[in-house]
């Protein structure tokens, strides 16, 4: 007579390490990919444009690939061209000569934070800008015009020749002489 015993606890042992494993799998995420454990969420390209609480200035965020640009602009005389990053929703954005910061949170439809341009500090609110709102910029040799065109079809922009400010043209969009910025052009 064989004696089986042996031969069954080995099958059984394996039977149960098989499903402890599977379970394993099953019930604990991989650590690679949950959530926050290694990388930073993203946003895909977004632009928000909109007004400050104020009605006072433009604001304008452009999000490609955690890389950030934004343009605050009151359509006269007072603007700044800004870039940084979005990192889990969060946005941080400087203009070179550090005269200007915006800090503010990020989702797919809106960005509310505060920003600082000269002495002037505001906080702002503003929504996803859907085509063809959004931010536009053309450069030449001369001259450097930023255009934010706002959700209901406003334009605030301001044109910036060698150092001197004044209101920007109307920006015709069907003759493509603008590029729109996106988070990683300026």
């Amino acid at each position: 007579m064989k004696h089986r015993g042996p031969l069954i606890t080995l099958v059984v042992v394996l039977g149960a390490l098989v499903l402890v494993l599977s379970l394993n799998d099953a019930l604990i995420p991989n650590q690679a990919s949950a959530p926050g454990a290694t990388r930073p969420r993203v946003l895909p390209t977004s632009v928000f444009a909109g007004k400050d609480e104020a009605e006072k200035m433009a604001v304008a965020i452009a999000v490609k690939d955690g890389k950030a640009v934004g343009y605050l602009c009151d359509g006269r005389s007072t603007e700044a061209w800004l870039t940084g990053t979005e990192v889990s929703g969060h946005v941080t954005l400087e203009a070179p000569k550090g005269d200007a910061t915006v800090y503010a949170d990020v989702n797919r439809n809106s960005v509310a934070g505060v920003a600082v341009v000269g002495d002037y500090e505001f906080d702002f609110n503003i929504d996803r800008a859907e085509p063809p709102a959004g931010l536009y910029r053309k450069k030449d040799d001369k001259t450097t015009i930023g255009w934010i065109i706002l959700p209901d079809g406003r334009q605030v922009g301001i044109a910036n020749t060698n150092g001197t400010k004044a209101p920007a043209p109307t920006l015709d969009l069907k003759t493509g002489e603008a590029d729109l910025v996106t988070g990683e052009t300026r």
